[in-house]
């Protein structure tokens, strides 16, 4: 029924409300009433909430169209840019939209030296579910960067 999508998302925030606080996180009891509010909070009106009606919709499902094409050059310019280089990726893997075959299928053939920690009770927004296990873990590998970056640099040239 036309409409009907657009009144659920813009007039009643069933995307955030359903979508990201029912099933995209796993620990629902961390996003307490300011938590809600805060995710709520950057659309406030029917208007400002059209990219979140819009932004699903352009989600590829397959290789044609102008976003899929989009998509691709992405891929190829972080593969050109980063491969080689140290990555680090962490991985919810009881995330609806991006299962555990993503990360093995797509990201890990691109990044195959990648460093991967798989958040094993965390899902799509996993800076909710598992910060605690996030940021000691980048903080970690940001810590480590000068001297791989280095590390490398020295075998290209010596």
């Amino acid at each position: 029924m036309p409409g009907v999508g657009e009144f659920m998302v813009k007039g009643l925030q069933l995307f955030t409300r359903l979508f990201f606080f029912k099933v995209g996180v796993v620990h629902r009891e961390r996003l307490t009433p300011a938590v809600r509010r805060a995710y709520l909070a950057p659309h406030p009106t029917w208007e400002s909430r059209t990219g979140v009606l819009v932004f699903p919709r352009q989600i590829p499902t397959g290789p044609d169209g102008p976003v899929a094409d989009m998509m691709g050059r992405i891929e190829h310019g972080l593969e050109r840019h980063f491969r080689g280089r140290p990555v680090r990726i962490m991985w919810a893997m009881r995330d609806l939209a991006f299962s555990p075959e993503t990360l093995e299928g797509m990201w890990l053939q691109t990044f195959p030296d990648a460093e991967v920690t798989r958040i094993e009770d965390a899902g799509h927004f996993l800076q909710e579910d598992a910060h605690e296990a996030i940021v000691p873990e980048l903080l970690r590998f940001l810590a480590a960067l000068p001297d791989r970056l280095a590390a490398k640099t020295s075998v290209r040239t010596g």
